[in-house]
């Protein structure tokens, strides 16, 4: 969080309920959606949100200025912790992989 100025956007004042402190993510430990947020995750997750903002982020897989659908769905602890270890390797998004994984698996399925 920059010590300057709060983002575009950022209320300047908060009410009488709201405590606003700078945390040590590293040292701290703070949870969003059941999984621990560090430095890094936060500075990804706050590029992200800016990227959404100002209308940008990733082309969609569909075709231009198209919504590409999202797909959820649950793993073990395991395989999120390989793809996590792979992606990670390999420097690419996990969803990357899971993509790449999928069309691998259809191309090797088509006609059966």
């Amino acid at each position: 969080m920059s010590a300057n100025k709060p983002p575009d956007g950022f209320p300047e004042t908060f009410g009488a309920d709201v405590t606003v402190r700078d945390i040590d993510l590293d040292s701290e430990e703070f949870y969003v959606g059941g999984e621990r947020l560090t430095e890094q995750r936060a500075a990804e997750l706050a590029e992200r949100a800016e990227r959404r903002a100002e209308g940008g982020g990733r082309p969609s897989l569909t075709a231009p200025g198209t919504h590409s659908p999202a797909l959820n769905l649950r793993v073990s602890r395991v395989t999120k912790d390989e793809l996590e270890h792979l992606a990670a390797s390999m420097g690419k998004r996990q969803s990357d992989i899971v993509r790449e994984a999928l069309q691998e698996y259809f191309a090797r399925h088509r006609g059966a």
